[in-house]
């Protein structure tokens, strides 16, 4: 499948399904670390930008706005981002949205400037994409991030947990149970994947959740700075 029909399947299939279904509001413990521990002690919290790669209905940018932080997202969905806008405004969180765009991640950080953002997270968005992709996407991050800047990403590492999946292509997964694509990280592609030239990597953590079925779903909890 070329590149951009992947990418326009991948959008329509999740405006069909931020369009038919309530999303989760509230962030990860994990985002909400990441956040205190590195922009907590800023004096001037609207200063910081942060910028969220597939924001979703915007739990993560509500959380981060409430706590006085300057948000963006991008976000394939159309409904989701009206969603997002719509729940920052109901609690007077306006003052505090940068901007949200519709769109794909790789052509929209074209129309942000080139360090510009504190912070850029991934909260469990990259895995939709393929495994180059997913470099290039990062490699252009890291050209938006400010010297010093942070980027957080949240993404599956392994696949186990899943009781029905089809191989499509390297690491990666159709599954009715993770709707749709889905593409889980060995420790081995971390490096391939998020170092380059602009950054390094400042942590690499993993969290389990183990079922009561015996099985655990594995996520990389994975830091970087800018150079």
């Amino acid at each position: 499948m070329s590149s951009k029909k992947f990418v326009d399947k991948n959008l329509d299939y999740w405006e069909e399904v931020f369009s038919n279904q309530e999303w989760g509001k509230y962030p990860p413990i994990e985002l909400i670390r990441f956040i205190a521990r590195n922009f907590y002690s800023c004096a001037d919290r609207k200063s910081v930008k942060i910028l969220e790669l597939g924001s979703g209905p915007g739990p993560n940018l509500w959380y981060m706005a409430r706590e006085g932080f300057c948000v963006y997202g991008i976000e394939g969905s159309k409904t989701a981002c009206e969603n997002a806008y719509k729940r920052l405004h109901d609690e007077n969180l306006q003052d505090n949205i940068g901007e949200i765009k519709t769109g794909d991640y790789f052509e929209k950080l074209d129309e942000f400037a080139d360090d510009y953002f504190d912070a850029i997270i991934d909260v469990e968005s990259l895995y939709c994409n393929p495994f180059q992709r997913t470099k290039d996407i990062v490699a252009k991050s890291s050209k938006k991030l400010k010297s010093g800047g942070k980027m957080f990403s949240m993404t599956f590492a392994n696949k186990e947990w899943l009781s029905q999946s089809e191989d499509v292509e390297y690491h990666a997964i159709n599954s009715p149970e993770t709707r749709g694509y889905f593409r889980y990280t060995s420790r081995d592609d971390i490096d391939k994947i998020y170092k380059n030239d602009q950054n390094k990597i400042e942590k690499i953590e993993m969290s389990e959740f183990h079922a009561s079925d015996g099985t655990s779903r594995k996520e990389w909890l994975i830091e970087l700075t800018k150079i």
